[in-house]
């Protein structure tokens, strides 16, 4: 990979082992042609200064990198498995282990070129390296809504630190139908951050504001239900006991012929 603009260095702490079996990965991936970004903790850090224990490196590719990936870090001495075909493998050496992802987890937001073109170089563990842009962080992130995670937090402290100075018309564009769960976020954040506000774009609010009000009728394509988008555990009961279409279910299908690996 060939980086050519100014990098910051950023602040991480994986410990001795892990940043050595983490170094490996990079190492093997870097001695080919394969471009990979990372996220998680370490480009929650390089945009907002954020560090927190983590129990893996995640790294971004498209779908159609899985393969080579896989290969590649096997033959670097690493166990390698198809966790769920519609966005996750994995690679492990002992107890550590790496993610590789290539989409979220209910079949929306996949990799592709758009992420390399915004992503931000960073230097970290000695090595000069991509971190996937702070949009499409903001976009993968707000899914996450589970019981046992939620990272509306990681929205907040984003938008926050950036300071709002984000490419909020590819934000619009890329959220598509799902603006809705976009404008909710916008609305915790101005809760949050009362005194900030005006890190939100006045336009972005409008335009939001607007469909919103455009759609206050119900829907007139059918039957729909979008909680599993967000949890498919918490919101199985509608599905298996009151009747509710599985959104999740249909759109991860509707990826799969596509871009499962292999």
């Amino acid at each position: 990979m060939v980086l050519t603009r100014a990098r910051m260095a950023i602040g991480v702490d994986f410990g001795s082992d892990a940043s050595a079996v983490y170094g490996e990965a990079l190492d093997a991936l870097n001695e080919t042609d394969i471009r990979y970004m990372l996220g998680g903790a370490v480009a929650l850090n390089a945009y907002t200064g954020i560090w927190r224990d983590t129990k893996d490196l995640d790294l971004f590719v498209p779908g159609e990198s899985i393969p080579p990936v896989l290969e590649t870090l096997e033959a670097a001495g690493f166990d390698t498995e198809i966790t769920d075909a519609c966005w996750l493998a994995k690679a492990w050496k002992g107890e550590l282990f790496v993610d590789v992802i290539h989409g979220s987890h209910n079949g929306t937001g996949p990799v592709d070129e758009s992420w390399f073109e915004n992503a931000k170089e960073v230097r970290v563990l000695e090595r000069d390296l991509y971190v996937i842009p702070a949009e499409e962080m903001i976009l993968s992130k707000i899914f996450v809504v589970a019981k046992d995670r939620c990272d509306v937090d990681d929205v907040l402290h984003l938008i926050f630190a950036t300071r709002g100075d984000l490419d909020w018309d590819r934000m619009l564009t890329k959220i598509g139908e799902h603006w809705e769960l976009l404008l909710a976020y916008l609305h915790f954040y101005r809760y949050v951050y009362p005194s900030h506000t005006h890190y939100l774009p006045r336009k972005v609010l409008e335009s939001l504001l607007d469909r919103y009000n455009e759609g206050t009728r119900p829907a007139s394509d059918g039957l729909r239900f979008r909680g599993t988008m967000l949890d498919k555990d918490s919101f199985r009961v509608d599905v298996d006991e009151w009747g509710l279409p599985d959104e999740r279910a249909a759109t991860r299908e509707a990826r799969r012929p596509e871009e499962e690996p292999g």
